[in-house]
C-alpha cells in the first residue's frame, strides 16, 4: 500500500517536471515573423502551401493562413497551446491523425517549446 503511494507521488513529479520545462517563458515576446514562421518554412512546407493539396486542407503559407485553419479546426488558439492543432500535431500521440513533420526530420525540443510559448503568450504576427 505505502509502495504503491510512493509511486504515485514519483510518477506526479515526473510528469510536473515534464510538462514545466515545456512551458518554460522565454525571456521576450516570441513573433511569427521572427521566432515560429522560420520553423514553419523549414518544416511544414512544402506539404502545407495554399498550392498544394493536402488531406488536412491546411495551408501554412504565412501568418494569415496559419490562423485560418483547416478542416480539423483551428490551428492555434492564442493563448491555449493546448488546445492548438499546430502544438498538438507536434506531439508523439497527437489527438488525431500522425504526429508532423511526416516524412521530415522531426522539430528539436527547443523548437516545440518555441512554438508551445509563441502560442501560449498569444500568437501574435
Amino acid at each position: 500500500m505505502i509502495h504503491t503511494k510512493i509511486l504515485l507521488v514519483a510518477s506526479a513529479m515526473i510528469m510536473a517536471v515534464g510538462t514545466t520545462s515545456a512551458q518554460e517563458k522565454p525571456s521576450g515576446k516570441l513573433t511569427y515573423i521572427q521566432d515560429v514562421g522560420p520553423i514553419v518554412k523549414k518544416y511544414c512546407l512544402p506539404c502545407h502551401l495554399a498550392e498544394n493539396e493536402n488531406p488536412s486542407g491546411l495551408a501554412l503559407d504565412n501568418f494569415e493562413t496559419l490562423m485560418k485553419g483547416g478542416e480539423h479546426g483551428n490551428t492555434v488558439v492564442p493563448g491555449k497551446p493546448n488546445e492548438s492543432n499546430l502544438y498538438l500535431k507536434l506531439l508523439p500521440n497527437p489527438p488525431f491523425g500522425k504526429q508532423m513533420a511526416r516524412n521530415r526530420r522531426r522539430l528539436t525540443e527547443e523548437e516545440v517549446k518555441t512554438i508551445f510559448n509563441w502560442i501560449e503568450q498569444g500568437a501574435k504576427k
